[in-house]
């Protein structure tokens, strides 16, 4: 009877993955889009700007929605949902 127990566990392990993942990507990438948020210069300097937004081009488009819906997907878990309330939920216009 152990071998199917064996087999249930990592199979269970496989499944959660992909989901893990995705949360930890999300996690980073929100983490990135958020800090080059807080990187706009002042004063002005026309050579950063240009740094400062291809970089929050390339972290934050689609993050509002990405949010929201690992926020749905982990609500049951406490753990998760509070880390995932540390963000803003709409950032993007």
């Amino acid at each position: 009877m152990r071998p199917p127990l064996v087999l249930a566990v990592v199979l269970a392990g496989c499944a959660a993955a992909p989901a893990t993942v995705d949360l930890k990507a999300l996690l980073e990438r929100r983490e990135m889009c958020d800090h080059f948020r807080g990187e706009i210069p002042d004063p002005p300097d026309e050579v950063r700007m240009r740094e400062v937004i291809a970089q929050i081009d390339a972290f934050c488009p689609g993050s509002d929605a990405q949010l929201a819906q690992m926020k749905r997907r982990y609500r049951d878990d406490p753990g998760v949902t509070k880390r995932l309330a540390q963000f803003e939920e709409r950032i993007e216009r």
